[in-house]
């Protein structure tokens, strides 16, 4: 057995054609779907405003930001295996 299994994912017909009509939109980041997303999440916290990233990688970065953690500041945010991990 391998350190970190892998399995087949459980994907449904309403999940399909969501995906499709993303695809079809021709926004795959920022369009509509992602403001509707933010949108919920916002209200799901009380209203507070909220931005959805398109990686753990780039949630870092602003996280480092925010914190005011800049250039030239040495730090660590990508484990060996950021396409696994994010």
């Amino acid at each position: 057995m391998s350190f970190l299994p892998f399995t087949r994912p459980d994907i449904d017909e309403a999940t399909i054609a969501d995906v499709a009509e993303v695809l079809r939109s021709g926004w795959l980041t920022t369009g509509p779907k992602a403001k509707e997303f933010e949108a919920q999440l916002s209200a799901y916290c009380g209203g507070r405003p909220v931005r959805v990233c398109n990686s753990g990688t780039v949630t870092m970065e602003f996280a480092l930001r925010l914190a005011g953690i800049g250039r030239c500041s040495w730090t660590s945010t990508r484990p060996p295996a950021t396409s696994t991990s994010t």
